[in-house]
């Protein structure tokens, strides 16, 4: 399901997992059972299911978005919510899917959720799926230095940011050997790379 979502849009391809990875790691470090961190995992593997939902030429948009293509595109964790809901499935990862785009300060969507009100599992994708976006390659502009992204969360930290998850984060970060850290950064798993070629 990952996979499908990521082979739309060839630039983005391997995000869904980079993101698990980071969020499996957060988990980890603040001590979640065995049982906690693999739904972490799972949950951002699929956390941008409702992707599905969006149209193409806004999804692949190389230029800026328009107001209205924006908010079109935070629909994607409403869309990928109900896709769940009604499946009937991995309900543990809802909040995952719908509530990773929530801040703090009560300024993210789609419910404008303050602090605890934010579920832990979207707490710690939120910092997981900010970094991944700010590193990665872009086909209008080159991912941020591992640094900056680093500068950005810490700046976020306590109003974008669970102020305790984002300094377990940049310890993880800055604790890891730099070709790890590139090697993660840039990684595509084998089955993504083979859906690329068989739709390209």
């Amino acid at each position: 399901m990952a996979a499908s979502i990521d082979a739309r849009d060839r630039y983005t391809s391997g995000h869904s997992q980079r993101v698990a990875h980071w969020g499996r790691e957060i988990a980890r470090k603040i001590g979640m059972s065995s049982e906690k961190v693999e739904e972490i995992y799972v949950g951002g593997i699929l956390h941008d299911i409702g992707k599905i939902g969006i149209e193409d030429e806004i999804l692949n948009k190389k230029g800026r978005l328009t107001p209205e293509e924006y908010d079109r595109i935070k629909q994607h964790t409403v869309i990928g919510y109900e896709i769940i809901l009604q499946a009937g499935m991995f309900k543990e990862l809802l909040p995952a899917i719908r509530s990773h785009h929530e801040r703090i300060d009560g300024k993210g969507y789609p419910d404008g959720l303050v602090g605890d009100e934010i579920p832990v599992m979207a707490k710690i994708l939120a910092i997981s799926d900010a970094f991944d976006a700010m590193v990665a390659d872009r086909p209008y502009r080159k991912g941020l230095p591992v640094e900056e992204a680093l500068n950005e969360i810490r700046r976020g930290s306590g109003t974008q940011f669970d102020e305790i998850l984002a300094a377990h984060f940049i310890e993880i970060v800055e604790r890891l050997p730099r070709e790890e850290l590139e090697s993660i950064i840039s990684q595509e798993t084998q089955s993504q790379k083979q859906l690329q070629e068989a739709i390209h």
